[in-house]
């Protein structure tokens, strides 16, 4: 496999909505704490982006396994197309699925138990997301479960691995004893910021599953779009985006977020005219783009953030 073949087999053109959540969780660490833990940051990151990485490529080789569409398999699905080895591509990806387990067991050393099971929870969905008798990927979920641990799932452990672990939530035995302490205003906080960049991550996923409807159902892969109808599916990516923006104005109220996070509100017009484009026309190689705009342009937040900073460390 070449190196350009690769990326595309990863889908490396939609990776920049998974590292953004990454990037806020460090900016908003910053802005929150004023400081950084650069191993576990840089460890998580890593770790997070093989972890991306594993799920797009693991997905193509279930895919290509489980294609009842001969012609899906042979044309489409990136294995057959480039004539490449399912079980070499296999191997690849579990390599990446192995470092990152690996990277996540240290940063539970590094931090508290409580983390294996977090992190156990999300590498449980990007396995099982097109792996097994049923895989999440065949059932209306993917979308959701993609969101949270994709984004929510993402930017949690940044912030966790960068501050005490009691200043969040911590799981401690004393045996036969065990106690599961946190903070509820930061939990609450972090699960608001979660709402915002989760909802455009799903819409994603929601997009991606619109556009390939009929190609989904010919190879039994029931998505929510399959139960919803496209015209109900499109009718629920339209709304969703709204829940985020609303959102932000209810983190920038009770103060989880600066006031700079209301210059999210200046691209709505950007994201309606998306939103018109995908209603127009739900095709992977024009209009899905538009889904993947809207996600970035949600996680602009990363900039008011920073303007948040610069505006506190010179005026206070």
């Amino acid at each position: 496999m070449s190196f350009k073949t690769f990326l595309e087999f990863v889908r490396i053109e939609v990776k920049t909505a998974s590292v953004l959540p990454l990037i806020l969780g460090i900016v908003y660490c910053w802005y929150v704490n004023g400081q950084l833990n650069p191993v576990t940051t840089i460890v998580h990151f890593v770790a997070q982006f093989s972890i991306v990485l594993f799920v797009t490529g693991f997905n193509n080789v279930m895919d290509y396994y489980k294609a009842v569409d001969l012609d899906y398999r042979a044309q489409t699905n990136i294995i057959g197309r480039k004539h490449l080895s399912p079980t070499k591509a296999l191997h690849l990806m579990l390599y990446f699925l192995l470092f990152s387990m690996a990277a996540g067991i240290w940063l539970v050393w590094q931090t508290n138990i409580l983390l294996l099971l977090i992190g156990g929870a999300c590498i449980f969905v990007a396995v099982f997301y097109t792996f097994g008798p049923v895989p999440l990927s065949r059932m209306p979920v993917g979308e959701l479960l993609s969101g949270v641990t994709e984004s929510f799932g993402a930017f949690f452990i940044m912030v966790y691995v960068n501050v005490p672990s009691d200043s969040i939530m911590a799981l401690h035995f004393d045996w036969p004893t065990f106690t599961l302490k946190g903070q509820l205003p930061t939990l609450l906080s972090l699960c608001l910021i979660g709402v915002i960049i989760a909802i455009p991550t799903s819409n994603i996923m929601l997009a991606d599953n619109i556009c390939d409807l009929d190609q989904d159902r010919r190879n039994e892969r029931y998505t929510l779009p399959h139960y919803l109808g496209t015209t109900w599916a499109l009718r629920l990516y339209n709304t969703l985006i709204w829940f985020s923006l609303v959102a932000v104005v209810v983190a920038v109220i009770t103060k989880v977020l600066p006031i700079e996070s209301l210059l999210l509100l200046l691209l709505i017009p950007v994201i309606l005219r998306n939103n018109r484009r995908f209603n127009t026309r739900q095709l992977k190689d024009v209009t899905f783009i538009t889904a993947i705009q809207n996600a970035m342009a949600i996680n602009i937040m990363i900039v008011s953030l920073l303007l948040a900073i610069v505006r506190t460390t010179w005026w206070g």
